[in-house]
Parts: C-alpha cells; sequence; structure tokens
C-alpha cells in the first residue's frame, strides 16, 4: 500500500471524527438546547422529548436568521 493511500486514509478518518463531534455538538447544543428552553418556558412543568426539541430549535434558529436577515436589509436602506 503506498503511503500517499495511508497518509488519504488516515485524513480522512481524522476529518470524518471532526464532522462528527462538530454535528453533535451544534445538533445537540445548539438546536435542541435552544428547542428544550424555549420549550420550557412556555410549558414548565412539562419534560419535552428530542424531536419536539429539534423541531422548536430549528424553527428559533430559522426566525432567528430571517430576523437578522430583515434588519440587515432595512439598516442597508
Amino acid at each position: 500500500m503506498p503511503l500517499g493511500d495511508i497518509a488519504g486514509e488516515v485524513l480522512g478518518g481524522i476529518f470524518r471524527f471532526v464532522g462528527r463531534a462538530l454535528f453533535e455538538i451544534v445538533g445537540e447544543i445548539v438546536i435542541k438546547g435552544a428547542g428544550y428552553v424555549l420549550i420550557r418556558i412556555f410549558k414548565p412543568k412539562s419534560e419535552p422529548d428530542e424531536l419536539a426539541c429539534a423541531i422548536v430549535g430549528l424553527l428559533f434558529w430559522a426566525a432567528v436568521g430571517v430576523g437578522a436577515y430583515f434588519v440587515y436589509r432595512s439598516t442597508m436602506a
């Protein structure tokens, strides 16, 4: 096996590991965490499941993105 193939496999494994770790951090903390906090604010006695947290978190970050876009557009006009 040539040295280039070995280096390619090692680098591919490292990038795959780092990408997976970043995806887990973003998915778990940023998206699901925001969803969990929002659900607990509006329904304090409930224990939300992961799917509900993910959906609410994605909707929240989409609203933040759209709001930021409109604020940016209004300041540039």
